[in-house]
């Protein structure tokens, strides 16, 4: 028998249902019309005969040397993971297919939402590890990932002078980047303390690991490390690309570039796989060197490709190992694991 508070309370959660889906739906249509918008204006005055002959003419050697420097780049963020693991079983190869399946379930879903949720639900309930313990490695990698992202396009500032005009933005950024790697590694003394939340399980195995950390400082410095070469890998990838398709550039100054395309094309609202938004950056940051619009285009069609299509080809094969063979049965993962993290959140 429902109780008068449950009663009452299922007009509400109807009603806050309802709002989430419209903002959902609105948060689709918006970021579909950028896309468009934006992948209109890098092709509208190109071409098109040099753009063919600049993308068929591509050294393919040189664009699956590019693919290897990926791969061995991803291959890291499992090394980086297992790191900050530290003793738990599931090994770096697994993790390193985990995080490629979320990285292409989040490229190829309108709403980037699906990817984290993915990976905690299967490390949570088939590797069975800590909930609090995946949320605090999840958290450092994007933290990491995002202070690289901000010292490469920092140091980029400083040294080329195309981006130069751009330094007081990205100092603002290097700013927020270095505060949050503080202000997660001071989170798991400070919650430890809170007594009510300290007695919340996830919070607990969340503090947990940050102090775990914070207590052996070369392990996090070597998952730091390990960011910056991921970096150097992903900026090495574009330089051969652009060797691939023609473009002049130098390799450091391509690390800061494709450094930057990925950011922009993982943070602004767009169509699935980023299509638009990261041809957009690309033409929009090469601009600065002066390059030719086909070139670059072509440069942006065919990095896209050599980034965007190995997660998606990895998370073909890792899926049905798995048994995850529908969007039913992702989503019925889904809802498990935001019932576990429910639960955990309020569990003693």
């Amino acid at each position: 028998m429902n109780s008068p508070n449950a009663t009452e309370n299922q007009p509400v959660r109807r009603k806050s249902g309802k709002t989430v889906k419209l903002l959902l739906i609105g948060y689709v249509l918006l970021a579909t019309a950028l896309g468009i918008l934006l992948g209109w204006l890098v092709f509208k005055n190109a071409e098109w005969a040099p753009l063919r002959h600049a993308l068929s003419s591509a050294s393919l050697t040189l664009i699956f040397a590019a693919w290897a420097l990926t791969t061995i780049a991803a291959y890291l963020r499992g090394v980086r993971w297992k790191l900050l693991l530290h003793n738990e079983r599931t090994g770096a190869t697994r993790l390193f297919f985990i995080e490629q399946t979320g990285t292409a379930l989040d490229t190829l879903s309108p709403i980037r939402l699906l990817d984290e949720i993915v990976q905690v639900g299967i490390l949570a309930l088939r590797d069975k590890l800590r909930l609090g313990t995946i949320l605090a490695t999840l958290a450092l990698q994007r933290t990491f990932e995002f202070a690289t992202t901000v010292l490469v396009l920092g140091a980029g500032a400083l040294l080329l002078p195309q981006l130069r005009q751009f330094l007081p933005w990205i100092a603002v950024g290097l700013f927020f980047g270095l505060a949050s790697l503080v202000v997660l590694f001071a989170a798991g003394p400070v919650l430890s303390r809170i007594k009510i939340l300290s007695n919340i399980q996830i919070v607990s195995q969340f503090s947990s690991a940050i102090t775990l950390l914070r207590r052996e400082k070369r392990r996090a410095l070597a998952a730091f490390l390990i960011s910056l070469a991921q970096a150097g890998l992903i900026g090495g990838a574009g330089w051969l690309v652009a060797l691939a398709t023609d473009l002049q550039v130098s390799l450091p100054a391509m690390i800061v570039i494709t450094m930057f395309i990925t950011f922009f094309s993982s943070t602004v609202p767009g169509l699935p796989m980023s299509i638009g938004t990261f041809e957009f950056a690309a033409v929009s940051i090469l601009a600065l060197w002066g390059a030719p619009r086909e070139e670059t285009i072509a440069f942006a069609l065919v990095l896209h490709a050599v980034l965007f299509v190995p997660p998606i080809l990895f998370a073909v094969l890792f899926l049905p190992r798995e048994g995850l063979l529908s969007i039913r049965e992702l989503r019925a993962l889904s809802s498990r694991t935001r019932a576990r993290m429910s639960s955990a959140s309020g569990s003693s």
